[in-house]
C-alpha cells in the first residue's frame, strides 16, 4: 500500500481569549495516543488567531508512556531545516518530517519550547494531556506540570457558563504520521456538545476497538460554534466561538486528504445564542437557513469524496437561554433533516435518543449537566453507544 500522511491528533483553532498563555519561555509537552501505525512524523502548527508572531526555540518528538515520560531518544524537529523558527501572526507552519516508528496504542510526546510570544490560538479539548514547564525541557525524560495562576480564570468561567472547560491547548493544529496500512481519519466538525468530549471520546474508543489500526477520530469542534455566523463581537470572550461552520470546514476538513468521513454536529448555537450575551436578537436564523447551511457543507464534502454523517440538534427546552420560538425552530430543523434524509449519507437522530418523553422540546435531565444543555457522562455514553459505527465499514468493504 502507498505511504500517506494521516492525522493521529488534531484540533480546530479559535481565539483562546482570556484563557491564553502570556509570553514566557516555556515548554509545552503534548502526550498523544496513536490509533494507527506510522514510520515518520510531522507537526502542523497554527498561529491563526494571534496578535503577534511566536518564536519557537525547539521542538522534539519521542515515544513516551501515558504520563509523558520519554521512552526513546527525542528527535529534533525543524521547519525548513531550521531548529528555531518564527510562526507569523495568522500563519500555519509544517515541520519537516522525521523518521520515527509508531504502532497503534503507543504514545508520542511532542515537546515545544516557546521562546517568545503570547499564545492566543488553540482550543480547549480533553482528549490529549498537556504538561507545561518553564524553560527548555524538550529533551528532559520526565517533567512535572507547573500550574499557572490563569487556570483560576478557566475554573471561574466554567462555573459561570456551567461548562467543564478543559486546559487550553495552543499551537498544534495536527500531528500526522506516514502510514502504509491505508488508515484514514474521521473528523468531527461540531460545537461544545462534541468539544466537551463526553460522546466523542467514547466513540473514539469504540472505533479503535472495532477497526484496530484503521481510523483516527479527530475532534475539530469549537464551543459556541454556529453554522451560519462567525462569533459575535458582542460576546466578552471575542473569537472564542470561532468562524462560521460554512467557512471553517474548508480549513478544518477539506485541507486534510486523509479524511474519509466527517461527523457534522453543528446547529445548536444558531438557534440558542441569539438574544443572549453571546449574540444579538437580529442574528435570529430560520430552520430552513440552518438546513441550507448544513446541506452546503455536506455537498462540498461529498464532492471531495468525504462521506458525511449529519447529527441533528438536541432539545434544550430547560436551558436558561431557551425560548418557545427557539424550541419550535429546533423541532422544524430536525424534522426537515429527517424528511430529507435521503439527501445525506446518513442522519443520526441523537435528539430522540435522549429526549424527555413527557416534556416536548426537552432532553431528559439524567443525560445533561447542570446547564441542561450539555451532555454529562451518561448522556455521552448513550449517544456514543448508539452511534452506527457500522457506517465506517463502507470504505473498508469498497477498498477490499
Amino acid at each position: 500500500m502507498e505511504n500517506k500522511w494521516v492525522q493521529i491528533w488534531g484540533q480546530a483553532h479559535s481565539n483562546l481569549s482570556h484563557f491564553y498563555y502570556p509570553s514566557c519561555e516555556k515548554t509545552f509537552r503534548f502526550i498523544i495516543s496513536s490509533a494507527i501505525s506510522g514510520k515518520a512524523v510531522r507537526i502542523e502548527l497554527s498561529n491563526e488567531f494571534a496578535r503577534n508572531d511566536v518564536t519557537i526555540g525547539e521542538i522534539t518528538v519521542a515515544k513516551c508512556n501515558k504520563n509523558g515520560d520519554l521512552l526513546s531518544e527525542p528527535v529534533i524537529m525543524t521547519s525548513g531545516k531550521k531548529g528555531g523558527f518564527i510562526i507569523e501572526k495568522g500563519a500555519f507552519v509544517y515541520t519537516d518530517e522525521v523518521p520515527l516508528s509508531i504502532d497503534p496504542s503507543e504514545y508520542l510526546a511532542v515537546s515545544i519550547f516557546v521562546k517568545d510570544g503570547d499564545l492566543r490560538s488553540g482550543n480547549l479539548l480533553n482528549n490529549v494531556t498537556l504538561l507545561t514547564v518553564k524553560g527548555n525541557e524538550t529533551h528532559t525524560v520526565s517533567i512535572v506540570n507547573q500550574k499557572r495562576k490563569r487556570d483560576s480564570v478557566i475554573k471561574a468561567a466554567g462555573n459561570i457558563l456551567n461548562l467543564a472547560l478543559h486546559k487550553p491547548l495552543p499551537l498544534i493544529q495536527s500531528v500526522q504520521v506516514l502510514n502504509d496500512t491505508d488508515a484514514s481519519s474521521i473528523i468531527v466538525l461540531g460545537d461544545s456538545l462534541s468539544q466537551q468530549g463526553f460522546w466523542t471520546n467514547r466513540l473514539e474508543e469504540r472505533i479503535r476497538a472495532e477497526f484496530p489500526g484503521k481510523y483516527t477520530l479527530i475532534n475539530r469542534s469549537i464551543m459556541g460554534n454556529r453554522v451560519l455566523r462567525d462569533y459575535s463581537p458582542r460576546f466578552p470572550c471575542k473569537g472564542l466561538f470561532g468562524y462560521a461552520g460554512t467557512k471553517r470546514f474548508l480549513r478544518d476538513v477539506l485541507s486534510y486528504p486523509d479524511c474519509s468521513y466527517c461527523i457534522l454536529a453543528l446547529g445548536t448555537n444558531d438557534f440558542l445564542q441569539y438574544g443572549t450575551i453571546a449574540a444579538k436578537s437580529d442574528e435570529k436564523p430560520t430552520a430552513d437557513a440552518v438546513f441550507d447551511g448544513i446541506k452546503h457543507i455536506y455537498d462540498k464534502l461529498s464532492e471531495n469524496g468525504i462521506k458525511t454523517i449529519v447529527v441533528n440538534t438536541v432539545k434544550f427546552g430547560e436551558c436558561i437561554d431557551s425560548r418557545k420560538e427557539k424550541e419550535l425552530m429546533v423541532q422544524a430543523y430536525n424534522e426537515k433533516l429527517q424528511q430529507n434524509s435521503r439527501l445525506f449519507y446518513y442522519v443520526f437522530d441523537q435528539a430522540s435518543l435522549v429526549e424527555n418523553k413527557n416534556k416536548p422540546y426537552c432532553t431528559s435531565k439524567e443525560y445533561l449537566g447542570k446547564d441542561y444543555l450539555h451532555f454529562n457522562e451518561l448522556g455521552g455514553k448513550k449517544v456514543a453507544d448508539n452511534f452506527p459505527v457500522s457506517l465506517f465499514c463502507d470504505r473498508l468493504n469498497t477498498d477490499n
